[in-house]
């Protein structure tokens, strides 16, 4: 599991919501969520800041190992 899925399914248990409800968020289809979250395809830069800014975690977040610092707020926490 490559570190950009972990990041993935961090956001999705912190906000308690689906691959599908994900989806939702972003406004992009259920079948590309799926496939980003099980790491079968790779998340382009933009949508990669699209998930930062809609889930509130520090820009380039996706993009580091080690935790970035900078806010982290629950989207529906």
């Amino acid at each position: 599991m490559t570190e950009q899925v972990k990041k993935l399914q961090e956001i999705l248990d912190e906000n308690m919501i689906s691959s599908i409800e994900f989806a939702h968020c972003l406004g992009i289809s259920e079948e590309h969520a799926a496939a980003y979250c099980d790491g079968k395809k790779k998340l382009s830069a933009t949508l990669q800041r699209q998930i930062e800014q809609t889930f509130s975690k520090p820009a380039n977040w996706l993009n580091t190992d080690a935790d970035a610092e900078g806010p982290n707020f629950d989207l529906f926490g």
